[in-house]
């Protein structure tokens, strides 16, 4: 008896598939994101932005290209081959109401533009940036910087070994990164060979960086890892008024320092932050700096982990860390936490890495790769530029695989034409709450150009 019944529950799931429908997507709240694209004149800012011309007899202009390879990257189609699948789909094809390029094309097309289509990606970034700062009240920012290692698994042109934590030996790329602090605008990002340190013409990368901010934002600091850490950054700031907070390298004048401190507790007071970190400052040049600087002093707690039998019931060890920076105004302990704040930069890498795929670098040419990684870029902060300006504001700092999950990837069916165009969907009332919402601000969205 119990057969049977496994049996014919088993028949009664085992449904027959039926394929008669094509216009069920999950692209189709892309609508939403294309009607902000036509909004800012994304198409038109891209067209005046490169400069290269296909054929005049080619089906697709080098900015229909780039355009579907940006919304590719928005939509979380993150090889070429799965490219296909976007293109394929008759939902998108209706959205953007132009003849979609094959993956193919989109491959040929990188490796044929020229170099200096790279520059003329990152000045597309930047007046994307610049116009969302002409929509916005003028702001004060913080830029983080960082770099992460990119593996690759095959023999891509400019990879090669140097430190890679994860796969030792294994050629890769080293990619830097200025992000603002807060909100997330991804302001450059660099493609560089695989055994470069951090400190790799970075001056030269903040100063562009610098350079092509919009004059709405103002930059007061700056936060970096101590695999920046170099007096020609720290003299570069204060000649420039730019307040800067950088990790320290523990160098044995800086560990002799510390040593110096914990024998003078009448002089250098550790304030205890919590049960684990306490901090302490000092003002000290480095040999061969010209001058003194400050340096606030972390000490971390840690357990010991012997086993034997002990007098007191507490046995602990301690780790030290230092921070360089020139900010008067704030006592060691805020500027402690202030440095904390730089690790969400990290968090960011890890979203554009599983969200992105900033770590997959699978043509064989390097400025290909490039200029790849530019396009992610840009869709990237397209996407933010819409999160932060048109959907609700509880999504302001959620990662993409969230959005794609509750939004950007529900599947629904677009039906209907013109003013009678409309999206059914399943009864979701989350999903209809934040359609409403983003309907309603984007009706109400007009773009400042002045």
């Amino acid at each position: 008896n119990l057969t049977m019944i496994l049996t014919q529950n088993s028949k009664k799931l085992n449904t027959k598939a039926k394929f008669c429908t094509n216009n069920i997507s999950s692209n189709v709240n892309f609508t939403f994101i294309e009607c902000f694209k036509n909004k800012i004149g994304f198409k038109a800012l891209l067209e005046k932005s490169v400069s290269y011309n296909k054929h005049h007899n080619a089906k697709h202009t080098t900015g229909s290209i780039l355009d579907f390879i940006i919304d590719s990257s928005i939509l979380g189609f993150s090889r070429f081959s799965h490219m296909e699948d976007l293109r394929n789909d008759s939902t998108y094809q209706e959205i953007k109401g132009v003849p979609i390029p094959s993956e193919t094309t989109c491959r040929t097309l990188l490796t044929t533009l020229p170099e200096n289509t790279c520059e003329e990606l990152r000045t597309l970034n930047m007046e994307l940036l610049n116009l969302q700062a002409l929509n916005e009240e003028p702001r004060e920012i913080m830029i983080d910087f960082d770099d992460t290692v990119c593996t690759v698994f095959g023999s891509q042109e400019g990879s090669v070994v140097g430190y890679n934590p994860r796969y030792k030996g294994r050629p890769s790329f080293k990619e830097k990164i200025a992000m603002i602090s807060g909100t997330n605008e991804l302001l450059n990002v660099t493609l560089e060979e695989g055994n470069h340190h951090s400190n790799h013409n970075f001056l030269d990368f903040l100063k562009n960086v610098i350079a092509s901010l919009p004059k709405k934002w103002v930059l007061k600091r700056i936060r970096l890892d101590k695999g920046f850490f170099d007096e020609k950054l720290f003299n570069f700031c204060e000649e420039n008024c730019i307040e800067y907070v950088v990790k320290a390298k523990m160098y044995n004048s800086l560990k002799s320092a510390v040593n110096y401190v914990e024998h003078l507790p009448q002089y250098y007071a550790w304030d205890e932050i919590n049960s684990i970190y306490s901090v302490t400052e000092i003002v000290m040049p480095l040999p061969k700096w010209e001058k003194a600087r400050r340096f606030v002093i972390i000490r971390k707690r840690i357990k010991t982990s012997s086993t034997q039998l002990s007098l007191y019931d507490d046995e602990f060890q301690y780790n030290y860390q230092a921070i360089v920076t020139n900010i008067d105004d704030l006592v060691a302990r805020e500027v402690f936490s202030d440095y904390n704040k730089r690790c969400n930069v990290e968090n960011k890498i890890d979203d554009l890495k599983t969200g992105f795929y900033f770590d997959q670098n699978s043509l064989l040419n390097k400025k290909a790769n490039e200029l790849f990684l530019l396009l992610k870029m840009i869709a990237y902060n397209l996407q933010n530029w819409f999160k932060t300006s048109i959907m609700p504001e509880e999504f302001k700092q959620s990662e993409i695989n969230t959005l794609r999950r509750v939004f950007f990837k529900v599947p629904g069916n677009l039906s209907g034409s013109g003013r009678y165009r409309h999206i059914k969907f399943a009864i979701n009332k989350r999903l209809e709450k934040i359609i409403c919402f983003v309907n309603k601000r984007l009706n109400n969205f007009t773009l400042q150009l002045e």
